[in-house]
């Protein structure tokens, strides 16, 4: 009987309202499926799903008080608390791949003269933003292999234009993602040269959720909450890739027939210290971090709770 009024009086209890900042591509299909399935509701939650384009845009907003929590790429968020933002990770979403085929791509024209990202030293190369995450795994194995950074052109480009820009042969390569890889290959104009999440830091966290310590401090319930949906609709849309597909085309608008090609994210809950702290390094290495970090300086106890032995 006490269970039962225990429970009964949980259900009863008021949703804690919770704004979250988005970015609407395949990776984030897994917070649509929870909002659909009623997984936040379960766990205590009512949502309001805010999107936009970057997470740039989306710290912003946090900054502001638009949202509680919000998507984006871990070096972006560094980079902000390391300039007095008030950064906290409550979640991680998704990784790159151990190995290839991965989402993040370096792509050349199918018939360019060019086998090996040596020899892009001097080219001009495509980016979609100058000093995120993604830009800076692409620069890391450039120089890996030899290339001098400092005489290759980067061009600033929108992700969607990218492609374009490569057709023309404005630009020599583009870094990129998926579906734009994906669809690069399938349409025999592109090929693949590197596949630089997986070759700078393999398992790299590349989509990870993010409130304010202070948020985080005062609504522990609200964020564990939060971390909990998100475990669950992770482990959702792991069980049954027929199905994953089917709801990141309903979520995104890709076509089908292309996503049965294309590498699905690598959703993965579980937070692996030694990828952080990597990624950490990378950018401390190639300058876009100023000083030396922990990974746990950037980690709420929430995401702990999901630390991988």
């Amino acid at each position: 009987m006490l269970v039962a009024v225990s429970h009964a009086a949980w259900a009863q209890a008021p949703l804690h309202k919770l704004n979250i900042g988005t970015l609407k591509f395949a990776a984030s299909t897994d917070l649509s499926v929870a909002q659909k399935q009623g997984m936040f509701g379960k766990n205590g939650l009512d949502v309001t799903l805010v999107e936009f384009r970057n997470g740039q845009e989306a710290i912003a907003a946090q900054k502001s008080g638009a949202v509680d929590i919000l998507l984006a790429i871990p070096g972006v968020a560094m980079q902000a608390s390391e300039r007095g933002f008030d950064l906290m990770a409550v979640a991680q979403n998704e990784t790159s791949r151990a190995s290839p085929p991965d989402s993040g791509s370096i792509v050349v024209l199918k018939d360019s003269p060019y086998r090996s990202l040596a020899d892009l030293s001097g080219k001009r190369i495509s980016v979609s933003g100058l000093h995120g995450q993604q830009t800076i795994a692409a620069q890391f194995v450039l120089q890996k292999a030899g290339v001098d950074i400092s005489k290759v052109g980067i061009v600033e480009t929108p992700t969607p234009s990218q492609a374009d820009l490569l057709k023309s042969r404005q630009v020599d390569a583009i870094v990129t993602v998926d579906p734009y890889t994906t669809m690069l290959q399938s349409s025999g104009v592109g090929r693949v040269l590197s596949w630089h999440f997986v070759e700078s830091v393999p398992e790299q966290p590349i989509g990870v959720w993010y409130s304010t310590s202070i948020f985080a401090k005062k609504n522990p319930q609200a964020v564990e909450a939060f971390a909990r949906t998100m475990r669950e609709a992770i482990q959702y849309m792991n069980e049954d890739e027929d199905r994953a597909r089917r709801n990141v085309a309903e979520y995104t608008g890709l076509d089908p027939a292309l996503l049965k090609t294309m590498p699905l994210p690598k959703w993965d809950y579980r937070v692996k210290p030694d990828r952080w702290q990597a990624v950490i390094d990378m950018m401390l290495k190639m300058g876009e971090l100023q000083k030396p970090h922990t990974a746990d300086e950037f980690m709420s106890d929430q995401i702990k709770a999901y630390i991988a032995n």
